[in-house]
């Protein structure tokens, strides 16, 4: 086809051949507008093109990339700087709550060690002590001597064990929980010392640990030993104790308590080695009170004061009579019956009486105020008895032990001279009639 046919209408001549319009070089030529037909190839073509043909991104878009791309490297370089701060606070508190919970363990630790120490210190001082008594004191041939040599030597190895040393404190020092400030040296030098203290807190917590192991070693040994002698003597003293009937009843509780008071453990500051020397001499006096019995027997009156005591007995109803016998009683003696009571009401109820010798021959002599005397005794001690003991608290006689005495004794059929009332006057009626009560 023609290119003037492809064109449609021809143009007018004239503008054929008019002069051309200028181009300016500042400005490219026009090029025809893409077609549906050009633009896959026009695209390829600008795929093409080299980076130099490529065209320009304007100078305020650039600018604009700039700052973002600066401004984003220092908010990532502030954000890892913050980031390490926190990460350093996290760390510096719990290497700092560490050494403080170390700390704390650590003086507990050694506050419980010098408490233990001081404890058994003073349990040794105590037993070395106390113990030197019994240990300088002679041996009683009913100890077996092994066994008082035993204890002589375990008391010297616990003072052995307490040569030098004395008492000590431990204060726990102030730890604190946080350091100062969080700056890295200080973090530092606050965990350094608190490790410092720890590391010294624990060299005085095993050493105190071990003069303690010392101490409780040698302390064993003497508790062993203490223990071995009192067994000897309890037994002998429990022997003693229902063998020798003709010892008082005085000096058997005075042993039975003196072994009681060492069954809680010999070691202990209310026993110690005075309780095991009060526990040998209650031994010797039960032996002593049993000899002294037995040597009344010997007496001539014996038998008219074992007449006596036994009627004495027959009307206490069960209270544990000792009867003792004296020239005088009270200052009273030739030409007078004289007697005086001291009564206990613990230790089972019991009672000590006292008579004068003129009582015995007046006995022998049927006289009606000996045995009215006896009676007036005896009614002293019957206040230990449970059953008589709120009559002799009440209203009526309000504890007037010498009123009560007599009005027991007249309540028996003694009203006479001997049963007090020459004494103490005569009890009121109502006064015999609760004293019966009592019979």
């Amino acid at each position: 086809m023609h290119e003037d046919e492809a064109r449609g209408d021809a143009a007018p001549d004239t503008v054929d051949d008019a002069t051309p319009t200028p181009v300016l070089e500042s400005e490219p030529a026009p090029k025809p507008g893409p077609g549906p037909e050009s633009a896959p190839a026009e695209q390829a073509e600008s795929a093409a093109d080299s980076p130099d043909e490529r065209p320009e991104v304007p100078a305020k878009r650039r600018r604009r990339g700039l700052v973002l791309g600066v401004a984003s490297a220092v908010l990532l370089s502030a954000g890892a700087i913050t980031g390490v701060g926190w990460g350093w606070q996290a760390y510096a508190a719990s290497r700092t709550a560490v050494a403080y919970q170390e700390a704390t363990a650590a003086a507990t630790a050694l506050e419980d060690a010098t408490d233990a120490r001081e404890t058994a210190l003073n349990k040794a001082t105590f037993s070395v002590t106390s113990l030197k008594e019994f240990t300088d004191h002679d041996r009683p041939a009913y100890l077996g001597e092994a066994t008082a040599a035993a204890l002589a030597a375990a008391r010297t190895k616990l003072e052995a064990a307490t040569s030098g040393l004395h008492s000590v404190r431990f204060e726990a020092p102030k730890v604190s929980a946080s350091s100062a400030d969080l700056m890295p040296w200080t973090v530092i030098a606050h965990v350094e010392h608190t490790h410092a203290l720890i590391r010294k807190e624990n060299a005085d917590r095993r050493a105190r640990s071990a003069e303690l192991a010392s101490l409780a070693s040698a302390q064993k040994a003497v508790n062993a030993s203490a223990d071995a002698v009192y067994a000897e003597l309890k037994a002998h003293g429990e022997q003693v104790i229902t063998a020798d009937d003709a010892a008082t009843y005085a000096s058997k509780v005075e042993l039975r308590h003196a072994i009681d008071a060492g069954e809680s453990g010999v070691t202990l500051s209310t026993f110690g080695g005075p309780g095991l020397v009060q526990l040998v001499a209650a031994i010797d006096g039960v032996d002593a009170a049993h000899a002294a019995g037995l040597a009344a027997r010997q007496d001539p009156a014996y038998p008219v004061r074992a007449q006596i005591e036994e009627y004495a007995r027959s009307i206490a109803h069960g209270v544990t009579l000792d009867v003792e016998w004296h020239a005088e009683v009270s200052g009273l003696g030739e030409g007078w019956y004289s007697g005086t009571t001291v009564y206990h009401p613990d230790d089972g109820g019991w009672a000590t009486i006292d008579l004068n010798f003129p009582l015995q021959d007046g006995w022998s002599r049927g006289d009606v105020d000996a045995r009215a005397l006896v009676a007036h005794e005896v009614g002293h001690a019957q206040v230990v008895r449970p059953e008589c003991a709120p009559l002799f608290a009440s209203p009526t006689f309000n504890h007037d032990d010498e009123m009560w005495a007599t009005a027991w004794a007249i309540s028996l059929g003694f009203d006479t001279a001997g049963s007090g009332i020459e004494a103490y006057g005569r009890p009121s009626d109502e006064q015999i009639a609760v004293a019966g009560q009592c019979r």
